[in-house]
Order: C-alpha cells, then structure tokens, then sequence
C-alpha cells in the first residue's frame, strides 16, 4: 500500500527538526555539523524506512538495514572477543609492582568491569543478531522488523511514523559498552603505570625521575597525542560541509544554471 510521500531530503529533515526543536537549533548555529546532532546514521535510516513512499521502497530500505546492522553486529562480536581475551589476560601481569608496592585494588576493578562489559557487549550482539535472524524468517519479515522498530501510534501533528527511542538506543547498546570497554582497560593501565611510580611529591632523598615515571609521561604523551588524533578522526566522520546532491530542487537549480551558462 502506498502512502503520500514523506521522505524527500527536505521534507524528512523537516519532520525530524519539527520533532526535535532542541536539534534544530543547533544545526542552524553548526550547520556544517548537522550530520553529527541529527543522528544520521543512527535515527534517520529507521525513519526512513518506516515513512518510505511505496511498500517495496519500505521493504527495500527495511532489508538494506537488516543487512548493514547484521554486518556491524558480527565485527562487534570479532572485536569485543577480542577485548575481552586481552582484559582476561591481565591477570597473568605482576601485582607487585617495581617499587615494592603492591597493585592497586583499582586496577583490578578497572580490568574485571572492563571484562563483564567486553564480553556483554559480544551477547548483545549475538542476540540482537539471532534476533533479526529469526525475524527474516517470517513470512511477513520486512513488516515485522517495522513493526519491532515502530512507535504504535502515528505522530499526531505530522502523521509520519517515528522509531521508537528505546529501539534506537538498544540496538547501539553493544558499541556503547564496547567502547566503555576500552575506557576501562585504559584507565586500569594508567593507574598501574602512575602508582609505579610512587609519591609524585617524594622526598628530597628519593630520586622521582627514574625508569617508571618516564615510562609513565611516555605512556601519557602518547595517549593525548592518539586521544587527540581519536576525536579529530571522529569528528570529521560525523561532518560535512558538502551541499546534498540528492536535492531535486537544487539538481532543477544546477540544470537551469548550466543551460543558462551554455
């Protein structure tokens, strides 16, 4: 079944800034970063195949996302396996440290809850992914997956179709523990390199600048110097400053132009 059309470039982000006042604010001030406050490649794709124009684009779009969010739950599950073999293999590191103190209890907390969220993140993943397995199989599965990812009821003011919050959230849920993974065994072998080093204020007859504290500044520059390349990296995978070439209006605009120009 057909319904009017809901989904061309300007008029989705005209129902996604009328249902996000707060968004739209921000891309209007940052208009270069509206990819990054608007939640494109998390929000938009459920919102467009739920108010796609025609039942077979619906379906189209409903599979492409199944097939994509199958794709990133199977590196999750690669990578969080990963993680969470070397956070277990930290227990074979000494816990006594060169200085002659013993490890603090803090390092362990850090590498164990890094460990429970590597491997939550793997069954999270590998459940979403039997999941959307399961869902495909029905005879109606694009519906069903719709249906899963649906809001019951239609926006009153706009009568397009919104994604459920919950639903948008759940399936990032593994990436997000994932990544607090990583947090956590970073900041586990910070504070094992720092208490290596003892007192930061020791005594005039105790020489602070020996093998662990270099060992320790070197670990730290190298850190910030990643960190920073990390949220440069991040930043401009969430931005743009190009035009949308899929713009009707502006394709008509660049045809006139250049018939005018020739």
């Amino acid at each position: 079944m057909d319904r009017e059309p809901l989904t061309s470039s300007s008029t989705t982000d005209s129902l996604y800034e009328h249902q996000n006042p707060s968004i739209n604010e921000y891309t209007r001030l940052l208009p270069e970063m509206s990819s990054l406050f608007k939640s494109t490649t998390t929000y938009d794709p459920i919102f467009a195949l739920l108010n796609a124009d025609t039942s077979e684009e619906r379906d189209k779009l409903t599979e492409k996302w199944v097939d994509h969010k199958l794709q990133e739950l199977n590196f999750i599950g690669i990578v969080g396996a990963l993680i969470a073999g070397v956070l277990t293999s930290t227990g074979s590191w000494p816990t006594v440290l060169k200085n002659g103190t013993t490890q603090p209890w803090t390092v362990r907390a850090c590498w164990y809850c890094g460990t429970i969220l590597a491997l939550s993140s793997v069954l999270i993943a590998a459940q979403q992914s039997i999941r959307l397995h399961r869902l495909s199989c029905h005879k109606r599965s694009n519906t069903s997956i719709r249906r899963l990812l649906r809001r019951r009821k239609p926006c009153n003011k706009t009568g397009c179709i919104l994604p459920r919050k919950l639903q948008v959230w759940a399936w990032q849920l593994s990436v997000l523990l994932l990544g607090i993974s990583v947090l956590a065994m970073i900041s586990g072998m910070f504070i094992l390199i720092w208490s290596g080093t003892g007192s930061i204020f020791p005594s005039e007859d105790v020489e602070w600048w020996n093998g662990e504290a270099k060992l320790a500044v070197s670990f730290t520059i190298v850190f910030a110097f990643i960190f920073v390349l990390f949220m440069v990296e991040q930043v401009t995978l969430y931005t743009w400053k190009g035009e949308d070439d899929s713009d009707p209006d502006r394709q008509r605009m660049e045809q006139q132009e250049g018939g005018s120009s020739s």
